[in-house]
């Protein structure tokens, strides 16, 4: 098999963009960069699926060495570009030189794969014309910059693409598609490096060279093509890369030595960067044609990717998006001019214990969340907007926002995306309609996040101080059943006549959910304190609903919404349904009480002298 053919672009008569100013175009985006790499490929991969059909992905992680390193430098890299071994990196954000890379003992490989997706297609040339062919193949591999052409697309096709040779030690990526062009099937394979600009004398006349390099075959013209036909499919196939035919169309990006850490954080940190950015396309609820199915592989290992629905605080989103689709939230409106911008729908429900993989240091996921996800019709998340959290650390609140599909609107905040796609930024807009459109929608979005946990009161005029924290956390710990109406920053005073309680029970504690017998279930613990003083009394458990903060009484709810404490133990000894007669045990009280849906419980504690506990 005949190794590919290195080409090195020369500086035209009228310029070029040198390889440093391509890899400096996608600028210093707010997220890591192997979650804005995952982001941004993620988003081609939506938008490049034909409409009705979902998408899969392949993410996985290889290290080659020893025979099938050296298999691998002889077929794709036996040529190297004239003063590349001299690019070693002096400053920190310089790439290695790509021979120093290929010259070590093992060469890690990030491989992003992608299926039933329309594939690089159209003409390989940038100055081709070709009438009612997407130029998706010159865009990716040769073009700087090409405009989004995807109807309510995920990203500006071009730009941040330079993520992935970011990504790389060496700046350097291959691609491999099965696509069609004039209608036929054809698998196609080309390597890029973006270097430095350079000068070579090396045919006889001094030439100065952009920094940008191809691997294909020989086009005859002094150029190359990719590599096309069988022996594309020979060559993916000794690389190594993800297995495919005419049937399964899509793109294979390779990147060469990624800047990964190699570590027992990987796996964590890929799942976690695809569950908090492409829930809304992984949830059970989001129709067949959007449907985004990941696989993820580190090592051959394939690692399990939970559901959006069983990975709090996504769950809550995956509800919130439900009600944002069906438009049931609150209208996000512009007055002047008048459009409905979008729609916000917010859920609130018990903080649930997060993931081993989101409790590690420096987590995306909040330990506690209250955000508003935003995101355009495509569904993927731009950004996050946070809000005012709950003062009760046992309650969470996650919202949507989906701007209108309208297409001014629509427009309009995907043209206020930068090339990273991660905020909506209305000043890269120009003044009128559409930046007015951004700016409200931002704005009322932001006065949702930091006044759903406490409303503002509508007709009020004065500018009055409203509760401290202290004081709301006190209201909340009593509504949620708390035995003890002192709150934070609230000093028991010694003396005063009154006679410290002998006999109580703490504040209930929410520890897990579970499933029994199909039903959700939540599970309440508390420490009850006897002194055996009435060994008579009873102990009782209330189950009471969860709304906007506040406990519902079961008979006050709405068919649907029942509750139901299934039991109560003390110390493991489970109580009749009268209730646990305390005696002269204290100890752990554990209650399982059924849980809707799309609603929170509480538990409310009471002795039979009808003392609330």
């Amino acid at each position: 098999m005949r190794p590919l053919t290195l080409y090195s672009e020369p500086f035209a008569r009228t310029g070029n963009i040198a390889g440093e100013g391509f890899r400096r175009l996608l600028g210093r985006p707010a997220l890591g960069l192997l979650q804005t790499v995952i982001r941004e490929a993620l988003q081609n991969s939506v938008d490049a699926a034909s409409p009705g059909n979902g998408v899969e992905v392949k993410l996985r992680y290889r290290v080659l060495g020893g025979e099938q390193l050296e298999q691998f430098r002889t077929l794709a890299f036996s040529d190297l570009p004239p003063g590349v071994a001299e690019q070693e990196d002096v400053e920190a954000e310089t790439p290695r030189s790509l021979r120093s890379v290929l010259g070590e003992d093992k060469l890690g490989i990030f491989e992003i794969a992608d299926f039933n997706t329309s594939g690089l297609g159209g003409p390989t040339r940038a100055d081709a014309v070709s009438e009612g062919e997407e130029l998706d193949f010159v865009n990716f591999l040769r073009n700087v910059g090409a405009a989004r052409d995807t109807n309510l697309g995920g990203g500006t096709y071009g730009y941040g693409k330079t993520s992935l040779y970011a990504l790389s030690r060496c700046s350097t990526i291959m691609a491999d598609s099965q696509t069609t062009f004039a209608g036929q099937p054809v698998r196609r394979i080309m390597g890029c490096h973006l270097g430095n600009a350079f000068e070579d004398d090396s045919e006889g006349l001094p030439k100065r060279y952009t920094g940008r390099h191809w691997w294909g075959r020989d086009d005859g013209e002094g150029g190359v093509d990719p590599l096309e036909g069988q022996e594309a499919v020979h060559l993916a196939c000794a690389l190594g890369f993800p297995e495919r035919d005419e049937a399964r169309t899509g793109t294979t990006i390779a990147i060469i030595a990624p800047h990964v850490d190699d570590n027992a954080d990987l796996p964590s940190d890929l799942v976690e960067a695809l569950l908090w950015n492409f829930w809304p396309r992984m949830c059970a609820t989001t129709p067949h044609g959007k449907r985004l199915r990941i696989t993820l592989e580190i090592h051959g290992e394939e690692i399990p990717l939970p559901a959006p629905e069983q990975f709090p605080p996504l769950d809550l989103f995956a509800r919130a998006l439900e009600l944002a689709r069906a438009g049931k939230g609150k209208e996000i409106r512009s007055q002047k001019p008048k459009a409905l911008l979008g729609n916000l729908a917010i859920v609130h429900g018990l903080c649930s214990p997060r993931s081993e993989i989101a409790r590690k240091d420096e987590s995306l996921i909040p330990r506690q969340s209250s955000h508003i996800a935003l995101m355009r019709p495509v569904e993927l998340v731009v950004r996050y907007q946070p809000g005012e959290a709950y003062p009760d650390d046992r309650l969470e609140w996650a919202g949507v926002f989906i701007c209108s599909d309208e297409t001014e609107i629509e427009r309009a905040f995907a043209d206020a995306e930068p090339p990273a796609h991660d905020d909506w930024s209305p000043d890269m807009l120009p003044k009128g309609r559409q930046k007015t459109f951004v700016n409200v929608a931002l704005r009322e979005i932001r006065q949702e996040a930091q006044t759903f946990v406490l409303p503002k009161q509508a007709n009020s005029r004065t500018e009055e101080k409203g509760p401290s924290v202290a004081e709301t956390a006190t209201k909340l710990g009593k509504l949620l059943g708390q035995t003890s109406s002192r709150g934070p920053g609230r000093v028991a005073r010694p003396g005063g006549g009154a006679r410290r309680k002998k006999i109580s029970i703490s504040p209930p504690r929410f520890i897990r959910l579970e499933t029994v017998d199909g039903q959700r279930t939540a599970i309440f613990e508390a420490d009850l304190k006897n002194d055996g003083s009435k060994p008579g009394m009873l102990l009782h458990a209330t189950p009471q609903l969860v709304i906007d903060g506040s406990l519902e009484d079961a008979a006050d709810l709405p068919p649907g919404y029942t509750v139901t404490l299934l039991d109560m133990s003390l110390n493991g000894d489970t109580a009749p349904p009268g209730g646990i007669r305390i005696g002269h045990k204290g100890g752990n009280v554990v209650c399982r009480v059924t849980m809707p849906e799309d609603a929170a419980v509480g538990i409310k504690f009471t002795f039979d002298e009808g003392e609330t506990a």
